[in-house]
């Protein structure tokens, strides 16, 4: 009797359990397309004549074997065919009702970016804080949550980032909005009437120039921009001001004093959506990472290196600090590329066991100015 190569025998097998699993991965996302089509058709998940015709035809290629191994071929089309079932419930789920949570009150720009995305006829709520949007995807309540993530001119908001690393979510979208600051104030007020101005800290750093030329009045930050238009139509007092949008403006009865104040007229938002589950398709090119590396020597450039030597090219690296651990980081890494592309797979398998902590925060369409 020969000798079994038991290494070689095992790398058969790996190769063979990667294209199950690779096979298994099609099957599950062409699932998904199956469940838009129930829902369109009102069809019902579990079908069993068909279930029993796809098992029968299977075991039928099979009419050399003995019937012990076409009855765990059976079963095991059946555990597949229940966890495409479970999928597709999953997936009608969240398909079927369309709830999406923004950051701030109406009339803020995350409103505009949310309405842009989804349209103005969706079912949305405002939440007053980036965690309770996280909060309320991760536990179902909403479908979706739209967040800034980044501004043109002040750079990263990085509680966003924070949020990212501690909810399972995934970004999913992302759109740019231009960015219009203006002072505004009470039907009748005049720029000599102002002596208190509210704004979200943002808004005066997106307007240092302006505010500059009026040394004399308090800058108070407040919750958000859309949220001091709201208070400063509540006050009722001319002397008070706010820097919002035009939007919210109309939206609180307030009028506009001065337009556009903002420092650089090139000024952008950065805004994502983020879900419970992944979303990506055939036109995704941005890949989003977060990782930790151990705290020595080397860590983070090995780990890098491997996008360099696949040829990706990174977009961006942002560092955050971690909790706990005085003067170490994690990081926040966006590539190009599409996960489905052989080298980007090949670089993921890679960068993995380099890392402390890893994990993909969405493969989306990149920047798209709105």
């Amino acid at each position: 009797m020969a000798v079994v190569d038991l290494a070689e025998s095992r790398q058969k097998l790996n190769a063979i359990d990667r294209q199950i699993a690779d096979l298994f991965d099609e099957r599950i996302r062409i699932s998904t397309d199956v469940a838009l089509y129930k829902i369109e058709t009102g069809k019902p998940i579990f079908d069993p004549e068909r279930e029993k015709q796809v098992i029968a035809q299977i075991q039928a290629r099979f009419p050399h074997r003995d019937e012990e191994f076409r009855q765990a071929l059976a079963e095991l089309f059946q555990k597949i065919m229940d966890l495409g079932k479970e999928h597709q419930k999953r997936e009608m789920g969240r398909l079927g009702e369309l709830k999406v949570a923004y950051y701030g009150v109406p009339g803020s720009f995350t409103q505009e970016a949310m309405e842009q995305f989804f349209g103005t006829h969706t079912e949305a709520s405002n939440y007053a804080s980036f965690d309770e949007i996280f909060k309320a995807v991760d536990e179902g309540v909403v479908r979706y949550g739209v967040l800034p993530i980044e501004n043109s001119t002040t750079g990263s908001i990085n509680d966003v980032y924070d949020c990212l690393s501690r909810y399972p979510l995934y970004i999913v979208r992302e759109g740019v909005v231009s960015i219009t600051q203006n002072l505004l104030g009470l039907p009748g007020a005049k720029i000599e009437d102002i002596t208190e101005v509210y704004s979200h800290a943002q808004g005066f750093s997106q307007s240092e120039e302006f505010f500059s030329a009026h040394p004399d009045w308090n800058l108070i930050p407040y919750f958000s921009t859309a949220k001091s238009a709201q208070h400063v139509a509540d006050l009722q007092d001319k002397s008070k001001a706010c820097v919002a949008s035009e939007k919210a403006a109309q939206l609180y009865g307030l009028e506009v004093l001065e337009r556009e104040i903002q420092d650089n007229k090139q000024n952008f938002t950065r805004f994502i959506v983020v879900s419970k589950v992944m979303e990506t398709n055939a036109n995704a090119d941005k890949i989003s990472l977060y990782m930790k590396v151990s705290h020595k020597p080397g860590t983070l450039y090995n780990a890098l290196e491997v996008f360099s030597r696949h040829e990706l090219n990174m977009l961006k690296i942002e560092s955050r600090p971690i909790q706990n651990q005085i003067w170490e980081y994690s990081f926040f890494i966006d590539i190009a590329g599409n996960v489905n592309d052989a080298k980007v797979m090949e670089a993921l398998r890679e960068i993995r066991p380099l890392c402390l902590e890893w994990k993909i925060l969405g493969n989306y369409s990149g920047q798209v100015r709105k």
